[in-house]
């Protein structure tokens, strides 16, 4: 089971009005429109919600953490891919300093020996 198949709303004692502040532009960022002061009120359980905003809520946490862990999964792609390309880099160096080195070596032996 993932983490956004069964959202659950964060605390009261966990969120500070910042955290709920955010939490309201993120719901509003796909597409549910609930002011901070009313999820503060859901949260600290002063009012109960209605079951239209708990439906809002329930999309809104689940939408909002599928997003969250697309973005992960396409940091962590860009990821292995500069390391796949770093990898790429220094063996090509490598072999590159590899072919520099036995050209030297051989120009280094053709100096020594005799013309007959």
């Amino acid at each position: 089971m993932t983490d956004w198949s069964d959202p659950r709303m964060p605390s009261a004692e966990t969120t500070s009005p910042r955290q709920i502040k955010r939490l309201s532009r993120n719901f509003a960022g796909v597409g549910v429109g609930i002011p901070p002061e009313r999820l503060q009120e859901i949260t600290v359980g002063g009012a109960a919600p209605t079951y239209d905003e708990m439906v809002d809520v329930t999309f809104a946490l689940t939408a909002t953490a599928l997003i969250s862990e697309k973005r992960r999964s396409k940091v962590g792609r860009a990821q292995r891919h500069c390391v796949r390309g770093f990898i790429l880099l220094v063996t090509i160096l490598i072999a590159i300093n590899v072919l520099l080195c036995l050209g030297l070596m051989l120009f280094v032996l053709t100096q020594h020996t005799t013309p007959y």
